[in-house]
């Protein structure tokens, strides 16, 4: 290093030096300095720089590690972006279990040039568990992941050449950020292309300290249908077992552009010294930037917090308590909106009334017919919306369970499925057993002037499901906006899962009407043809083995009756309960969750918490699916078991199993 400092610190000496020698000697010499100058060692370029911005999420300056590819000093040119979410323990600089060659991974950067940005997910430096998700004593800072995303993300892209747009932006998590990967590419899938999970975790409560949801990535596949996803998992992982659980939720989806890949090993990306699996993630991300998904004609979105913007549509409420907003079936015709207190089809939460205001899909300040169906009966209301000068239209508090149509004279019908009704008023497919199976379908459209004949399709990826489409056409008269369709048959020969996979049913229903197709689907639960429980305990308000805590609420002498809320032992577990009885009010069943232990608390236990109606008469008796879950300590493994049961509803007296015929 000396002598090359020499060289160039004396280049005018040299210079004369070579001009008073003879042009043989000048030659010799010339090659002696070529010589010198590339023996002469270099300080090796730094393969990434490790920065820090001031991030108003965290109110502190944040640091991220951030890799150029080899052109970018020279060239003009703009470079897409991939962020790499570190787990548990790990930061911008190391990740001890993903074994990253962080050195080497530059190799790949040049490869594939790309920029390639390392968040820090740390809320304290004294804590290694990052991102303020987990368990609720996790979550113990206001800190939101999903907002400090677009910042960094924004700060990225005005800081450094980027392509700044959806279609040149992906995600690859490990661990906690492979969980992270597929909630943040979820949220904001008009900002995210591709997203990789890297053996994540299955699921987590998210959002603030004093309102956080279960958010459960087997049940979220619905806001990641327009993103490339690739998977990850091991066959001696930790979650190997759970993340078989959110793998299976992807296919009960459905319609997703999902690779899925099992390597040999357990919790990492890479052996130590090598870059091969991270590298398959990195060009699985480049691919799709070549490739992109382009936006959806038909979408939905579940969403933990009160307000949010989702391919350009905004939400505002005052929601308060955990639970999830539904987008669904959104088009350019209309969109319907549900909640949920828990996935996939927990009960509504009261008092949320969102204003939404559309995207600019529409002409500027014009009229538009909107025709809404509020959920129950058979009344629709009409009215009209001017849009404003960006063509979006707005609606103030909108209820839940609202389905909205929006049309101009002229439009063409768009027939959507409401719901459906099974014989007895039940909400449960029998499995086992033939269902009659009606539709109740809404033209959200521009009407229908004359009567026209509709074909209806109902299907299932479920092979354990047959349904009789014999008589799948009905008349659709004129002027009508809800009509039921004709009765299917539906039968179901189908086990409960035995862990926590996707237990209930997705059917797709293609609706023809000339030359026009309508899709939509539904999803149904199903009562299991299932042993029988022998024995079991209520806990109405009393203790039912020590050092159990309380959740009943009643007057505590182990029987069930009316109006007393009450949560089911079966052999020392508490069960999670299904039935659609009218004397169980489902409105207010309540989960009650537990991290059962294990080598890593993953993977969260549900239980429920039933009210029984007040006006349950004496001796009846209530027909109820169970299921209790036990889990191993590693692999994580849960294991559900299912059974069957009568709770009979008694003023006095003891209440006892009663064999279901």
């Amino acid at each position: 290093m000396e002598g090359h400092s020499f060289l160039l610190k004396n280049h005018h000496f040299l210079n004369l030096l070579l001009n008073s020698l003879s042009s043989k000697v000048r030659i010799n010499w010339l090659l002696l300095f070529t010589l010198l100058i590339s023996c002469t060692p270099k300080t090796p370029e730094q393969p990434y720089q490790d920065l820090s911005h001031t991030s108003q999420v965290f109110k502190q300056v944040k640091p991220f590690r951030i890799y150029f590819p080899d052109t970018y000093p020279d060239a003009q040119t703009r470079y897409p972006v991939i962020y790499f979410f570190h787990g548990w323990g790990g930061r911008h600089f190391k990740d001890d279990n993903a074994k990253l060659e962080y050195e080497r991974i530059k190799d790949l950067v040049d490869k594939y040039q790309i920029i390639l940005v390392m968040w820090d997910g740390n809320i304290t430096l004294d804590q290694p568990r990052p991102y303020n998700i987990g368990n609720h004593e996790n979550i113990n800072a206001p800190v939101q992941m999903s907002e400090y995303f677009i910042e960094l993300m924004r700060h990225i892209d005005t800081s450094y050449r980027t392509l700044p747009e959806r279609r040149h932006r992906g995600i690859i998590g490990f661990s906690m950020g492979g969980f992270l990967s597929y909630f943040i590419a979820g949220k904001y899938p008009d900002r995210i292309t591709a997203a990789v999970n890297m053996t994540g975790s299955p699921e987590f409560f998210v959002g603030h300290p004093d309102n956080h949801t279960l958010y459960p990535l087997r049940y979220t596949f619905k806001n990641l249908s327009a993103v490339h996803l690739r998977f990850h998992n091991s066959t001696e992982d930790e979650l190997t077992d759970l993340n078989k659980e959110v793998h299976q939720g992807a296919r009960w989806e459905g319609g997703l552009s999902y690779d899925y890949w099992v390597f040999e090993g357990g919790h990492k990306v890479d052996d130590p010294g090598k870059t091969e699996v991270f590298e398959k993630a990195m060009k699985f991300v480049v691919n799709s930037f070549n490739h992109p998904n382009p936006s959806l004609h038909k979408w939905g979105h579940y969403d933990i917090y009160p307000s949010f913007k989702v391919w350009d549509y905004s939400v505002l409420s005052t929601k308060n308590v955990p639970g999830f907003i539904y987008l669904k079936g959104v088009t350019v015709r209309g969109f319907g909106i549900k909640t949920h207190q828990w996935l996939p089809a927990g009960p509504i939460i009261p008092g949320v009334n969102p204003d939404i205001t559309t995207a600019p899909l529409y002409l500027p300040r014009e009229e538009y017919q909107i025709v809404q169906y509020p959920g129950q009966g058979n009344k629709w209301i009409h009215k009209t919306l001017t849009s404003d000068s960006l063509g979006r239209l707005h609606f103030p508090s909108t209820p839940s369970e609202y389905e909205t149509g929006i049309y101009r004279d002229g439009d063409n019908p768009e027939i959507i499925v409401l719901d459906y009704k099974l014989s007895s008023n039940r909400r449960y497919l029998r499995a086992g057993n033939e269902n009659k199976f009606t539709l109740q379908l809404f033209n959200r459209g521009s009407g229908i002037n004359t009567k026209e004949s509709i074909t209806i399709k109902i299907t299932s990826r479920d092979t354990s499901v047959r349904v009789n489409q014999t008589n799948n056409t009905l008349i659709w008269d004129q002027g009508k906006r809800l009509l039921p369709s004709p009765e299917f048959i539906i039968s179901v020969n189908k086990n409960p899962p035995s862990d926590g996979s996707p237990a209930e049913l997705k059917f797709e229903i293609t609706i023809h009407l000339d030359s026009l197709q309508f899709e939509d689907e539904l999803v149904v639960p199903v009562f299991y043809n299932v042993p029988e429980f022998k024995h079991f305990l209520l806990d109405d308000g009393r203790q039912v083995k020590d050092s159990v805590v309380v959740f009943g609420h009643g007057n505590q002498d182990g029987i069930a009756n009316a109006g007393e809320q009450i949560m089911v032992y079966v052999d020392g577990h508490r069960t999670r309960i299904y039935s659609d009885d009218p004397y169980l009010e489902h409105l207010k069943e309540k989960l009650v969750d537990e991290a059962l232990p294990a080598k890593w608390p993953d993977g969260f236990t549900l239980s429920s918490v039933i009210s029984i109606d007040p006006a349950c008469p004496d001796g009846h008796r209530i027909a109820c699916l169970f299921n209790y879950e036990t889990k191993s300590f590693m692999p994580i493994t849960r294991k559900l078991t299912w059974g069957k049961l009568w709770i009979e509803v008694k003023k006095t007296g003891s209440s006892k199993p009663v064999p279901l015929n």
